[in-house]
């Protein structure tokens, strides 16, 4: 039985796309159960620092970001100050964004129509299914777990790739590098991560 278990989990891990290693609980398992507990979420709420870098410049601006699975999602802008109050709003199942106030036009950030606010959404849909490339441990003592997903098809440096940074003890989304052909085009930081359970439960974790 325990033979039969071991191998269910070796072909999990293979066909999440991470490689094995390390002791204790590694991070491709870390990587797995995380996807289950952010499957159950409702939402979570959090205040995004974003860096856009294209060629020639570099926009930085702060997001009061509330994530809900049923819902809208909103995305108000509280820094810097000119843009402040800027709020877009992203019905569950579409992907237009609809702005309160004036536009928020960075512009794109790949060839798939992804912009620097829709990306705090983008980042959710790589958790919930996206394609795991690689697991790790972080950090001086391994306290954060980092997952690359990417598209399987696609050669490295090609596409779009995410590299998400996760607490190892609470799964808080921390931090997140968005990258275009090899290019970084994006950076966020997440601080005060807050999340909401399904079923009505309003447990959450703190980051």
């Amino acid at each position: 039985m325990r033979k039969a278990l071991s191998c269910v989990l070796m072909i999990a891990l293979l066909l999440s796309g991470c490689q094995a290693g390390g002791t204790g609980e590694s991070p491709e398992e870390a990587a797995l159960a995380l996807r289950e507990e952010y499957q159950a979420l409702a939402g979570w709420s959090a205040v995004v620092d974003v860096s856009v870098c294209y060629t020639e410049a570099v926009y930085d601006f702060t997001l009061d970001a509330r994530w809900q699975r049923e819902g809208e999602t909103v995305l108000t802008v509280t820094a810097p100050e000119l843009l402040s109050g800027i709020t877009a709003r992203i019905a569950k199942g579409e992907t237009a964004l609809e702005y309160d106030g004036a536009g928020l036009s960075l512009g794109l950030l790949d060839g798939d129509g992804l912009t620097p606010v829709s990306a705090v959404t983008a980042l959710m849909e790589q958790i919930e299914r996206g394609y795991m490339a690689k697991c790790a441990w972080a950090g001086e003592n391994s306290e954060y777990l980092q997952i690359s997903f990417q598209d399987p098809e696609l050669e490295p440096n090609t596409g779009t790739q995410f590299l998400l940074s996760f607490d190892r003890d609470s799964r808080a989304l921390l931090a997140a590098e968005v990258s275009a052909a090899g290019e970084t085009v994006l950076t966020a930081k997440f601080s005060n991560f807050t999340t909401e359970l399904s079923e009505n439960d309003d447990t959450g974790n703190d980051a």
